[in-house]
């Protein structure tokens, strides 16, 4: 499991792949109610997510290198792409940038409410297409059958 998710070397298949996405899932969806519970809803517990986000990053992007290769591909640029937009958007979400008071049917601000701006929201509709492209391209397309320029087909 440990090369799964360090080593950057080789080819995987869809079920290794999902196998370590559902750690990395499972570890997030832990480490979230831990510090939901711990700090409730706070700028403490964004920015601890955040920097769960960008520890994640490493094997995240380990999994997905050995999976594009097993698809022919090169890393570069996907990577970029399919993670790029939700990091940002997560540094967005955490630090409130370009939000705006969400305002009540009078007009008046709700108890610290705030929606994202025109910016946000376009970023978090990228994000989620970008998401859903990199979920067929990882989990479901099937890889290479023979040897391909990353090495032998997955055992």
């Amino acid at each position: 499991m440990q090369d799964l998710l360090t080593s950057f070397e080789g080819r995987i298949g869809r079920g290794k792949w999902w196998l370590g996405a559902l750690v990395l899932i499972v570890l997030a969806i832990v480490y979230a109610i831990i510090v939901g519970i711990l700090f409730g809803d706070t700028m403490i517990t964004g920015i601890l997510t955040l920097l769960l986000s960008f520890a994640l990053l490493y094997p995240a992007a380990a999994l997905a290198t050995k999976r594009l290769a097993d698809r022919g591909k090169p890393a570069m640029p996907r990577l970029v792409i399919f993670f790029g937009p939700s990091l940002l958007f997560s540094i967005i979400d955490t630090f409130r940038i370009g939000y705006r008071p969400l305002p009540e049917m009078g007009g008046l601000e709700t108890n610290g409410a705030m929606m994202p701006g025109t910016f946000g929201m376009t970023l978090g509709f990228v994000s989620l297409i970008v998401s859903i492209w990199a979920l067929v391209e990882l989990g479901i397309l099937k890889g290479d059958s023979g040897e391909n320029r990353f090495g032998p087909p997955p055992a």
